[in-house]
């Protein structure tokens, strides 16, 4: 949990449930070959709160990262070196069975809807 902190640059609480919380997104990026995330870009190129764990620990195990950020509308990809605007001509296309996708409890209606258009890209 310490590592986390310093990676992140942010504090987090001891608690049991937070530790539950953490456990099942370690489960859930560990188990995605790609990562998919709605929530938002921070300026040190985290992303805002607990969602933000899954997609440093995605970074760190060299995952395909793609996130939603609702504050600007737009997909981002992550090279490695920082995040990339996809553009509306790459938005991500699920190509991988065993993907993930973690998000905020915050969810508006463009994330909502970033989530409807990348299945319909997918699956249609």
């Amino acid at each position: 949990m310490e590592y986390v902190s310093q990676l992140m640059n942010r504090r987090y609480t001891e608690s049991p449930i937070l530790r539950k919380i953490l456990q099942s997104i370690w489960y859930q990026i560990n188990s995605g070959q790609e990562i998919y995330v709605i929530g938002e870009i921070l300026a040190d190129n985290t992303v805002k709160g607990g969602t933000g764990w899954g997609a440093e620990f995605a970074k760190l195990c060299n995952k395909p990262l793609y996130v939603f950020d609702q504050a600007r509308d737009a997909w981002f990809r992550w090279n490695e070196k920082g995040w990339v605007d996809c553009g509306k001509k790459e938005e991500p296309v699920i190509s991988h069975i065993h993907f993930a996708g973690v998000g905020t409890r915050f969810l508006k209606e463009n994330g909502k809807k970033a989530i409807e258009e990348l299945f319909d890209r997918t699956f249609s």
